[in-house]
């Protein structure tokens, strides 16, 4: 059974979430999770066919668990995660299409009205892994907060999102290009695309990097992946078995990309395939394409 993206808007829900820390101890109603749960059920793959499992859990000892967490802000009044695991690291994009896929379930919480906040950084993985039975050959990427937001905390939220700078975003010259990447991609080149475009540039980011750029050229539009100097040191990753986060931030700007171009009706797929243009520096590197129909 297909999911019909038109179900809800993709764009008011990307304009409209954000990271919420302060929810309130209020257990999810049966509407809103049968309505994430079936959602769930349907879009467990990602565009090249890598399937992960994702599950709806409460943790039944919030304070104790929040306490071991060790992520950028901090979380409080929900005992409920969407947790989602995949297979070890070894095709190419698997970590690109978990966060695609889980930037799908996200957006779909935001328009029932709930709250969310991804937990990519380094957390308590062994409560997590037990709640969805993680497997041996299975890893487990991330785990998102969800709950209703509380309203009274919402500014507390909000002075936590300043010290983080979650709030800004990179301008469309530093992100977006035109044939190559010393030419910039105007919002009136980018047409019909611009609105896409801008959807992917609201999209979330570990530690707010946003370490993707887009060139557009003829009609295809090629993801590269730009690695923040320092940040996840590939030796350390390998070392200590968490996930790549920068790799799931390419997916979530997939997502962006492809649920508004889909609601714009502009329709395309994916593929890879690399236009083989000069890099800028040896930090960027191609990922995935847009091809319109």
């Amino acid at each position: 059974m297909m999911v019909d993206v038109k179900a809800y808007s993709a764009i008011r829900a990307i304009e409209s979430r954000y990271s919420c820390r302060s929810y309130k101890n209020k257990a999810l109603t049966h509407e809103d999770k049968s309505q994430l749960l079936e959602y769930m059920g349907h879009i467990q793959v990602g565009p090249f066919g890598t399937k992960s499992r994702f599950k709806l859990g409460a943790y039944e000892s919030t304070g104790a668990l929040l306490k071991r967490l060790n992520t950028y802000g901090f979380i409080k009044g929900t005992d409920e995660f969407l947790i989602g695991a995949t297979g070890e690291d070894t095709e190419k994009l698997q970590l690109e299409e978990f966060g695609y896929v889980l930037e799908k379930i996200t957006l779909k919480a935001t328009s029932l009205g709930l709250g969310t906040c991804w937990m990519g950084g380094t957390f308590r993985k062994s409560v997590f892994s037990k709640m969805i039975s993680l497997k041996k050959d299975e890893i487990l990427p991330a785990v998102i907060a969800i709950g209703y937001v509380d309203d009274k905390q919402r500014r507390l939220d909000n002075v936590v999102r300043g010290l983080v700078k979650a709030s800004r975003r990179r301008p469309w010259e530093l992100l977006f290009y035109s044939e190559n990447f010393e030419t910039p991609l105007t919002k009136e080149a980018a047409e019909p695309f611009s609105v896409p475009l801008e959807m992917l540039r609201l999209a979330p980011s570990a530690s707010n990097r946003q370490p993707w750029k887009v060139v557009k050229k003829d009609d295809c539009f090629h993801f590269y992946l730009r690695r923040t100097p320092g940040y996840q040191d590939q030796a350390v990753l390998k070392w200590t078995g968490k996930a790549d986060l920068q790799r799931i931030d390419i997916g979530i700007a997939m997502c962006h990309f492809e649920l508004t171009c889909n609601e714009k009706e502009s329709t395309g797929r994916w593929l890879v395939h690399d236009p083989n243009l000069p890099l800028p520096d040896e930090l960027t590197g191609y990922k995935v394409s847009w091809i319109g129909d």
